[in-house]
């Protein structure tokens, strides 16, 4: 851990301190009200208190050789109390500037702006990194001060959105910064407060920027913005949301490819049943109908259940209207209780889902939930999502180690470390597809005047490397789909790929993924040509209808496979040594 000096935010006295005080005054008080009263035992008890509060501001006066052992001790303690408080004063704001003019002086250090439920465990994660670390905290009694202290990460008390705080951490040195405060228009006004402060210096070393965007709407329009849709040399801005990171992580580690890994080739549709009302339920809607293209017959259905399943599905349904055209998706109302399992039982004997998710909206209603699954009958694997880490939350993951169909996770725990927030990893299999795919058109005849998308990964726009990263993603759905494995290898992949019917199927499964994403994102299709600002393509339409060429071009995305797998082993390797 780094030895870094405390915080300048701590408080001035310890509580053991104000204690030992708080009975010295009390002692002093007491001593010199007897020391005056034998010295004056005329004088009135305001008197003797007034003459002993004086010795504080070392007021004392008494004739010399005749002094009260009591006001004696009293008349020392007094000025010896206040002096040490006024040391300790001066101290702690020397300490202060010494603490500014050291965090001034950092160099490739992280900044956090937030350390409320999304900063948090990223300054964790960071710190575990032994990355040094200043975090922006406007709250002086936030409850994380502490740990802070004790972990070596600076505490700059202040508003992240003041522009002379982002100077007084150093941002143009930095290596990262982090805006994950509550609120998305705080969190953007940072990133470009310091891309303007970078344009200042830029010939000083890159900053990696993250932004935390609850709104997907916000996130979209921010996409076409220079300063999160372009890579500078010396600055790149990301936005990101910790539901949809923690989707993309579930979906990853138990999507459908992975826990029924044996069953789709069977299957001609993959039923999902999604209990909870969690506000992540969304997101993970939303990257099954992105991602959850398994060459089935047809597409995924899923059942959101929950005690206003309706009514959330009506609100989803608002936000992206596409969602029922693309997957087979519906609701029930229901209430998950320990005591009412029936209702359960009776859904999922019509439904009969082949995985089901939990995602309840709190930790008593995980266990109520998990508890009430347990009594069921159930011919399916149950993901129980939880999104707390505590003493509850940890019981109730081992009061199940004898039912083997439950699998409990942490998707928003899980994404907290500094590869997967800066997608460290999974970006190189996006950089590798991007530069497959404009090698493979350039060698085509296309042109970067004609496409766009033909350019260098740094200046690909936000929108576009999702896109990539989308696919880098599918292609691991691609690989067990035809493997039945999750361990595979490049030779059996190519080999796989040698027998026409599965080329054919993954390039059909890749064209309805891009197809979905697109969609999602907002475009429509058009018979004209196709319009980037006006997000129009002729191509969003079935495969049956698509040409041959275009057909082309997503089974050319698939035969790189097995280079891109091949790629991928040779970076890890190099990574490794």
């Amino acid at each position: 851990m780094l030895n870094l000096p405390p915080h300048p935010t701590r408080n001035l006295f310890s509580r053991k301190e104000w204690a030992a005080m708080i009975v010295i005054v009390l002692m002093i008080i007491s001593l010199g009200t007897a020391g005056y009263a034998n010295l004056h035992p005329d004088a009135s008890l305001s008197d003797q208190l007034y003459k002993t509060l004086g010795l504080f501001t070392f007021g004392f006066s008494a004739p010399t050789g005749n002094i009260p052992w009591q006001l004696d001790l009293a008349r020392w303690l007094a000025p010896a109390l206040l002096s040490y408080a006024a040391v300790k004063t001066i101290l702690l704001m020397l300490h202060g500037q010494l603490v500014l003019l050291r965090i001034r002086r950092l160099q490739n250090h992280a900044v956090v702006c937030g350390f409320g439920e999304y900063g948090w465990p990223i300054v964790q994660a960071l710190a575990a990194q032994d990355i040094p670390t200043v975090v922006i905290e406007p709250d002086p009694m936030h409850s994380h001060l502490g740990w802070a202290d004790n972990a070596g990460v600076y505490v700059l008390p202040g508003n992240a959105r003041d522009a002379n705080n982002l100077v007084k951490v150093n941002v143009t040195q930095a290596k990262y910064l982090l805006a994950v405060t509550e609120s998305d228009a705080a969190n953007t006004e940072v990133i470009v407060q310091a891309y303007q402060l970078k344009q200042a210096d830029p010939e000083s070393s890159l900053l990696q920027c993250i932004a935390h965007v609850q709104s997907h709407e916000l996130a979209a329009v921010l996409y076409d913005d220079t300063v999160f849709s372009q890579d500078f040399a010396h600055f790149s801005a990301r936005i990101i949301n910790r539901q949809q990171l923690a989707a993309r992580w579930l979906l990853l580690q138990h999507g459908p490819d992975t826990e029924l890994i044996n069953d789709i080739p069977r299957l001609e549709e993959i039923r999902i049943l999604l209990l909870g009302n969690h506000a992540f339920v969304e997101d993970l809607m939303v990257r099954l109908t992105k991602l959850g293209h398994y060459g089935t017959a047809h597409p995924i259905h899923i059942t959101l259940a929950g005690p206003q399943a309706a009514v959330q599905l009506e609100a989803i349904n608002k936000r992206w209207p596409v969602l029922s055209e693309i997957i087979n998706i519906k609701a029930k109302d229901i209430a998950l209780g320990f005591l009412s399992a029936q209702n359960a039982q009776q859904l999922i004997n019509s439904f009969k889902p082949h995985l089901i998710y939990l995602c309840a909206a709190d930790t008593e209603s995980t266990l109520i939930g998990a508890k009430a699954l347990a009594r069921l009958t159930l011919h399916c694997p149950v993901i129980v999502c939880q999104f707390a880490d505590d003493l509850l939350t940890r019981s109730i993951e081992s009061a199940f180690q004898s039912h083997a169909q439950f699998k409990f996770v942490y998707p928003t725990q899980e994404i907290f470390t500094v590869a997967a927030i800066f997608n460290a990893t999974q970006d190189q299999l996006a950089i590798a597809i991007h530069n497959h795919y404009v090698e493979s058109q350039i060698a085509a005849g296309d042109t970067a005047a004609n496409n766009t998308s033909l350019v260098r990964w740094e200046d690909l726009p936000e929108t576009l490397k999702d896109a990539n990263r989308n696919q880098a993603d599918h292609l691991q759905i691609k690989c067990r789909v035809i493997t039945g494995s999750l361990h595979y290898t490049p030779e059996q992949i190519e080999h796989a790929l040698s027998d026409k019917k599965i080329l054919e199927r993954l390039a059909r499964m890749e064209h309805e993924r891009w197809v979905a994403e697109k969609r999602l994102d907002g475009w429509h299709y058009t018979e004209g040509a196709k319009n980037i600002a006006a997000r129009l393509s002729p191509s969003l339409i079935s495969w049956e209808q698509l040409p041959e060429s275009e057909r082309e071009k997503d089974r050319n995305a698939v035969r790189n496979i097995p280079q891109l797998l091949r790629w991928i082993a040779t970076q890890d390797k190099t990574i490794n040594t």
